[in-house]
């Protein structure tokens, strides 16, 4: 090759660089990596500490049910099903058991009653962790525990008096220590000491475009919970294909909770992208600094949660009395769902792996 063409040569290499075209690498594993000591890691460890809570409260409720005790407890599952919406994100290969062992909606109640008043007195010891683990995922779990200790339309006597039972608070202790034990089992699943699936995960730093590769898989997560939340949690109840409100079809009728747990939910999204997946997509975008992807999903997601925030709880009241504002909310997702499953997932280069009406 001559001088010339060399010189030609390295000043396209030099306007290549100079215009971005080629850059550093970034180090995706190391960004995966961050996510799991920062983000999930420490989400599955809260898990596990208020499993351990609420089974201890059940057990105190259990020994002498009083009002007081009630309460409590009540307190105790609000607190591991706002720590679980800071997991369910991550329903990664593997994972799928364990989740479904934690949370499945509906609450299968006729077999949870059928189970309790049909139970022995003489043979309370039966309802014991090894039992729970048999049956189904709608028959465990956090659904099973919300409809047990919170007042139901349905029911023929208040709570308390419902736990005069000996073998319903034998029921409601042997769920909450099976979801003790699945919420251990799934963050030793995740932890270094256990399963590592976080060495697993955060060694998997394919491009978005490797449908296999962490990046895909997390990414679709959060692209399917958004569009769950929009539509199945919040839609659903609020009549939004056909402008029938449903308020019992609400994700957490009994304790009137929906409102906090989807606000939970789409936090989570928050917490993964500032644990550095925000690095990696600011990497990939070539927008000026004031239009990057990241800070508009940011951006995005405080909307939401303001919007949300401004509807009166319980959300099965507030869809037939404030609809307003749960309209307000609901069209306050859609920008959302577009900045993920369409501008992140170009941005990722990902295949979106779900259809529209998954989780519908």
């Amino acid at each position: 090759m001559s001088a010339r063409w060399r010189r030609v040569g390295l000043l396209l290499l030099a306007g290549l660089a100079t215009s971005g075209c080629l850059r550093p690498g970034f180090d995706r594993n190391a960004m995966l990596g961050a996510v799991v000591d920062t983000a999930i890691l420490p989400a599955h460890r809260q898990l596990v500490e208020e499993a351990e809570q609420l089974d201890a409260a059940a057990r105190q409720f259990a020994s002498a049910p009083a009002l007081e005790g009630l309460e409590s407890l009540r307190a105790a599952w609000l607190s591991i099903s706002l720590a679980w919406k800071g997991v369910e994100v991550y329903e990664l290969p593997g994972t799928f058991l364990f989740h479904n062992a934690i949370e499945k909606r509906p609450a299968r109640v006729a077999f949870i009653e059928e189970t309790i008043s049909q139970t022995d007195p003489a043979a309370l010891d039966t309802l014991d962790v090894a039992f729970i683990e048999s049956l189904g995922s709608t028959s465990k779990g956090l659904a099973a525990i919300e409809y047990l200790i919170f007042e139901s339309a349905e029911a023929e006597a208040p709570v308390l008096d419902r736990f005069a039972d000996p073998a319903r608070r034998a029921f409601v202790t042997a769920l909450t220590a099976n979801l003790a034990a699945k919420t251990e089992e799934l963050y030793r699943f995740w932890a270094p000491e256990g399963g590592d699936y976080a060495g697993t995960f955060r060694a998997n730093g394919a491009e978005g475009a490797d449908m296999r590769g962490s990046i895909s898989l997390l990414a679709n997560q959060m692209i399917q919970l958004v569009e769950m939340v929009m539509r199945t949690r919040l839609g659903v109840p609020m009549g939004a294909v056909d402008g029938v409100p449903r308020p019992g079809e609400v994700e957490s009728y009994p304790s009137g909770a929906s409102l906090a747990l989807m606000a939970a939910s789409l936090g989570s999204i928050q917490r993964t992208l500032d644990a550095g997946l925000d690095d990696y997509l600011d990497y990939l975008d070539r927008s000026p600094a004031d239009r990057k992807l990241s800070s508009a999903i940011r951006a995005r997601l405080e909307t939401v949660l303001g919007t949300l925030a401004g509807v009166p709880a319980p959300l099965s009241r507030a869809v037939t009395e404030s609809p307003a504002e749960v309209e307000a909310a609901f069209e306050s997702m859609r920008p959302l769902l577009v900045l993920m499953k369409t501008d992140l997932a170009a941005l990722l280069g990902i295949t979106v792996t779900f259809s529209d009406n998954d989780g519908d």
